[in-house]
């Protein structure tokens, strides 16, 4: 039975992990819990074509606990508070605040192999921005930063979703799917009411144990439906699809957990005189990452933790001399880390990465610090 709950709990991870926080995670039957993160975040983007440099700092504090209500019924509950900082040119620019609550109720069927679950977005989040903090906002949702909070809310959103997973030999299966419907808001002061459109993600995942750990992969497609600024439809976001591959491996004091991560994005389409017109190329590249965890095991301490990080964003493929031109970046991470079982209710953890890179075809320089520290409390 652990065994199959296990199964359902990664099928739900990979399937919906876009949509809830990525601790948000099931295996029904476990008892109450509760986790929180602080990460801190300071970069620097320096244009090597004008010489100007720009700061930015944030940090970010996401809670989560969920609640077993009965043996195959659970609630969870997350949301976020951030602090967004931006300096050019020595003006500065700030958002601070709630992030949306995002509340969700789960139910399994058939000894744990099917769920069925319901979801809110609350919009408890800055959702409308002032026009001099339009341009931070921009920053925060570039692809080339890892910034850990991009948007701070997005209006009321309702969620469904289902999962199902079965045993297969030594395979493990997951399949799932979820559909998003989002209301409107006001992104910026004084403007119409923005719709972003729905949303609909289709994903399995495959786990296959070996003699020193497992190998997973995962495949995931977004739909997007259309956007709309009041009555009028703009924007209708490519479709997204994702796929994984990684292992783990735990021989002796030793334990690893890398891989590698592809986005692929299709064309996006715009609105024009009320007729849907394709983008000759996507706004953004496909999006490549390799990660790795190097862990060694110390008696009665704790496990330390080499972390190694590579992600790659092509350029779009407009002409370079074109608006909607996005050049290539490249950004790399390394850094160290240490986890501790403090009790057995409590986990504990500490990361700290540095990271350097580049972006618009190196016409950009980018350097990184991350402080991370979290934990975790079962009840």
């Amino acid at each position: 039975m652990l065994r199959t709950l296990k199964i359902v709990s990664l099928a739900i991870f990979i399937v919906f992990s876009s949509i809830y926080v990525a601790n948000a995670q099931i295996v029904f039957g476990d008892s109450p819990a509760a986790s929180a993160r602080f990460v801190y975040q300071s970069w620097t983007i320096e244009n090597d074509l004008t010489g100007e440099e720009s700061d930015l700092t944030q940090w970010y504090f996401p809670v989560y606990g969920f609640i077993p209500v009965a043996e195959n019924l659970e609630i969870h509950v997350s949301s976020a508070t951030a602090g967004s900082t931006s300096d050019s040119s020595g003006s500065e620019t700030s958002i601070t605040g709630l992030n949306d609550t995002r509340v969700s109720m789960l139910r399994s069927f058939l000894e744990d192999r099917l769920m069925l679950g319901v979801g809110l977005n609350l919009p408890t989040g800055k959702a409308t921005l002032d026009p001099d903090q339009s341009g931070l906002g921009r920053l925060l949702t570039e692809e080339f930063l890892n910034v850990p909070s991009k948007t701070y809310g997005e209006g009321f959103g309702f969620n469904l979703e289902t999962a199902y997973a079965e045993q297969v030999g030594k395979f493990t299966l997951g399949v799932g799917a979820a559909y998003l419907i989002n209301a409107s808001y006001s992104p910026v002061d004084d403007v119409d009411s923005y719709n972003p459109g729905n949303k609909f993600t289709i994903g399995g995942n495959v786990i296959c144990p070996h003699r020193f750990g497992s190998v997973y992969t995962y495949l995931r497609h977004n739909v997007y439906g259309t956007s709309s600024q009041g009555d009028i439809d703009v924007y209708k976001v490519g479709g997204i699809t994702e796929f994984a591959l990684g292992s783990t491996f735990d021989y002796e004091q030793f334990e690893i957990n890398g891989g590698i991560r592809a986005i692929f994005r299709q064309t996006d389409s715009r609105y024009v005189s009320g007729s849907i017109v394709k983008f000759e190329h996507n706004n953004y590249g496909s999006d490549f990452r390799f990660y790795s965890n190097l862990g060694y095991r110390l008696e009665n301490i704790g496990t330390t933790l080499i972390l190694l990080d590579y992600k790659r964003v092509g350029s779009n493929g407009f002409d370079v001399n074109d608006d909607e031109y996005e050049g290539k970046s490249n950004l790399f991470g390394i850094g160290v880390g240490f986890t501790k079982q403090a009790t057995e209710q409590i986990d504990l953890s500490a990361n700290i990465r540095t990271y350097t890179g580049s972006a618009n075809d190196d016409n950009l320089s980018l350097s990184g610090f991350e402080l991370a520290l979290s934990a975790r409390v079962t009840l």
